[in-house]
């Protein structure tokens, strides 16, 4: 082989030698890259999941430091806090509220928020939280969600009385009237002459002996909830719990059998005297007059057509003529919630087996 042939090929292999190092060191320095990169990558999705659970934790002490300081807390009333609601949770039964967390001393970067949702029909008593983390600098974020019970309402008695009227005293019919009730009673019924009012502290008995230890300011709020978000009687689902203040004639038909309402006429309502219900008013559910142990207010009072249950804080004495009372056996009571065993109504607990990541 001539010289310069032989130098021609070495030339060859030395820069083919060369080119083949070169691709390996690129090839070992790009993977350097993209190891550190997804280490990288991996660090901040961890640092926006530990965000997002610290923003769920402080939501859930916050709640129950609101709970603890007052029975209506802000974070559900007008406001900032009030927010529009997923696409996942569409139409007026349900609540929204934005809480901000603030800055977590480890987790700068992070910026972090959580939406508190809940139904206003079937489980006011039930928060979803649902927080999001994301880093400042970066793509990374993260969603943890986790449901919890707040002492919005109280639980329902077990096994409540379910007499078609309910009193703390006797009843009596006006003169001349004719069957105005059924007999199914958890009260005495006495002659119109015997009935008088109560001497001693009320205690509210025909209260807690249907609805346990539900609160008034419980159900007033409730109420009020409802009717912010624009839940009346025929919204589609049906406004399920009513709180009056007024002492005006109740004119309005409420309730189904497949939903029965709850409707509370107030102290404030029966200052005087508590209103009647107009007749042809139809209601399925339970009634509940507020006479504060004072059988004149529920006075020739009239009970329209009221299918489910009548509760009395005093006798009823005059019941008028027309009046309707029938027990019935409803498949469901808007105050009755479920609540699991173990499970303390005046705390904020999590609800077990309800934290997951990602979600709406």
């Amino acid at each position: 082989m001539p010289k310069d042939q032989g130098g021609a090929i070495s030339l060859l292999v030395a820069i083919s030698l060369g080119l083949l190092a070169s691709l390996a060191s690129f090839y070992s320095a790009r993977s350097v890259l993209m190891d550190r990169l997804a280490s990288h990558n991996q660090s901040q999705a961890a640092q926006a999941r530990l965000a997002a659970e610290a923003a769920l934790a402080w939501a859930r002490a916050e709640l129950q430091r609101q709970y603890a300081t007052h029975p209506t807390p802000p974070v559900w009333g007008a406001g900032p806090t009030r927010s529009p609601c997923p696409a996942a949770y569409n139409g007026p039964r349900w609540q929204c509220a934005t809480l901000q967390p603030p800055a977590h001393p480890s987790l700068p970067d992070a910026q972090a928020q959580v939406l508190a949702v809940r139904d206003l029909i079937s489980s006011p008593h039930v928060v979803q939280l649902l927080a999001s983390a994301k880093l400042n600098e970066g793509t990374s974020q993260a969603r943890v969600q986790a449901q919890i019970f707040i002492p919005a309402v109280a639980p329902a008695p077990p096994q409540p009385i379910t007499a078609a009227v309910v009193l703390q005293g006797c009843a009596s019919a006006a003169k001349g009237a004719t069957q105005v009730a059924t007999p199914h009673m958890a009260a005495s019924v006495c002659p119109s002459s015997s009935t008088s009012n109560s001497s001693t502290a009320c205690t509210a008995s025909a209260w807690v002996s249907v609805l346990g230890d539900i609160t008034p300011e419980q159900i007033s709020a409730w109420s009020e909830a409802q009717a912010s978000h624009g839940l009346h009687a025929l919204s589609q689902p049906a406004r399920s719990v009513y709180w009056v203040d007024s002492s005006t004639t109740w004119s309005q038909s409420l309730g189904t059998p497949e939903a029965p309402v709850l409707l509370v006429f107030s102290g404030q309502a029966c200052a005087q005297r508590c209103p009647s219900l107009a007749p042809g008013v139809r209601v399925v559910g339970t009634v509940v007059l507020q006479t504060q142990c004072q059988d004149d207010k529920a006075r020739a009072w009239h009970a329209g057509h009221i299918q489910g249950q009548l509760v009395v804080e005093s006798g009823l004495p005059e019941l008028q003529s027309g009046s309707r009372i029938e027990a019935r056996e409803l498949t469901a009571s808007p105050h009755r919630l479920p609540w699991p065993p173990g499970i303390d109504a005046r705390q904020v607990q999590r609800v077990p087996g309800s934290w997951r990541e990602g979600g709406t």
